[in-house]
């Protein structure tokens, strides 16, 4: 369900033009988020029994490239707002959103960058790593006639459950994956919390949008769609 809502809420922007940006922030089950590259390959269903095995659910995303781990000790931010501009816009919204993350990062005491680390999970051009050591995490967008949907997970403290899980899977998938650099927030600044991120994230990235947070906050309508999104 936490990855149906995100295509409901993308569906309610795209046939809604005149609402606000919307902002949603919020701690999700253990996940095991696989890309469609990944569902692809022969080897998809022992990766998706790996993943299991750890006890994170299984789900095939729509944005994003590889797989991607994240448990309660992580926040979620998904961003989505009404578009006229379809994928001409994507590298733009990329550069300004990406930007503000690491700088919300940077002042919570973390050496933030943007870049990529080699041997890293669900490599991409926007990745947000540490000291240019670890990756943080990834970034990606998803355009559909009308709307857009940008999101990102932090895996803030508890870094291990998802190295061990992203381990197995990837070696599953046959796919190139260095342990060591799947890093959590905490690894950088043993003083953060999930309380200090998301209330900086919301103060930047929240300023001037609707922040939904979950569960109370969802309308029936959405749940509606969501339990019914394929």
């Amino acid at each position: 369900m936490d990855a149906a809502y995100a295509a409901a809420f993308l569906r309610r922007t795209a046939t809604t033009p005149d609402s606000d940006a919307l902002v949603r922030l919020y701690n999700p089950a253990p996940t095991l988020s696989f890309g469609r590259l990944d569902a692809l390959r022969a080897q998809f269903p022992d990766a998706v029994e790996a993943a299991r095995r750890h006890g994170f659910a299984p789900v095939v995303r729509s944005a994003g490239g590889r797989a991607a781990a994240y448990h309660e000790q992580t926040l979620v931010l998904e961003i989505f707002a009404p578009d006229t501009q379809g994928m001409t816009g994507a590298r733009a919204r990329f550069r300004e959103l990406t930007t503000r993350l690491v700088s919300v990062l940077r002042g919570l005491g973390i050496d933030a960058r943007i870049g990529a680390v080699p041997g890293e999970y669900c490599p991409g051009d926007w990745t947000i790593n540490g000291a240019a050591r670890v990756k943080l995490t990834g970034t990606a967008q998803r355009i559909i006639s009308g709307a857009w949907l940008f999101g990102a997970e932090l895996v803030v403290t508890d870094p291990e459950p998802t190295r061990a899980v992203l381990t197995d899977v990837n070696a599953a998938l046959d796919v190139e994956f260095d342990p060591s650099t799947a890093a959590a927030l905490a690894d950088l600044n043993p003083a953060i919390s999930l309380e200090r991120v998301r209330a900086a994230i919301l103060t930047d990235l929240g300023a001037g949008r609707e922040v939904v947070a979950e569960p109370g906050l969802i309308s029936d309508a959405i749940s509606n769609r969501a339990s019914h999104a394929p």
